[in-house]
């Protein structure tokens, strides 16, 4: 038997209805050329420990500019960034994000008395 160790905010929580998926609106998106990602594109992610609102963290990487489409997701994790990602009681959000010639910017918000380790998704279509 095991037993998982909670840290951070990481508590039980209770969720009544489910996400809904509109069944037609795949068939929308990504009709034009426009909404297609590019053959450059690629995925990478930066962790860091804070909590607190920050309106301008700085991410640099040399491969993104000021014409890269940047998204930009946060969770929670544990012990392992890599594999031990969950959501918790804490609420977090990535508000902002401003791409420049080096990196991006990003309006960060992570409400909890206590600095978390968080981890930055990040997926760029230069």
């Amino acid at each position: 038997m095991s037993t998982e160790v909670q840290v951070g905010s990481n508590l039980p929580q209770h969720t009544k209805d489910l996400p809904h998926h509109e069944k037609d609106f795949d068939r929308q998106v990504g009709v034009g050329r426009e909404a297609a990602l590019g053959g450059g594109s690629f995925t990478t992610f930066w962790t860091w420990r804070a909590n607190g609102v920050f309106q301008a963290v700085r991410f640099n990487h040399s491969a993104i500019n000021a014409n890269s489409r940047v998204f930009v997701s946060i969770s929670e994790f544990g012990s392992d960034a890599r594999q031990d990602r969950f959501i918790g009681s804490a609420r977090m959000a990535v508000y902002n994000v401003a791409p420049f010639n080096g990196g991006f910017f990003a309006w960060v918000e992570i409400s909890w008395a206590n600095p978390l380790p968080v981890r930055f998704d990040v997926l760029v279509d230069p």
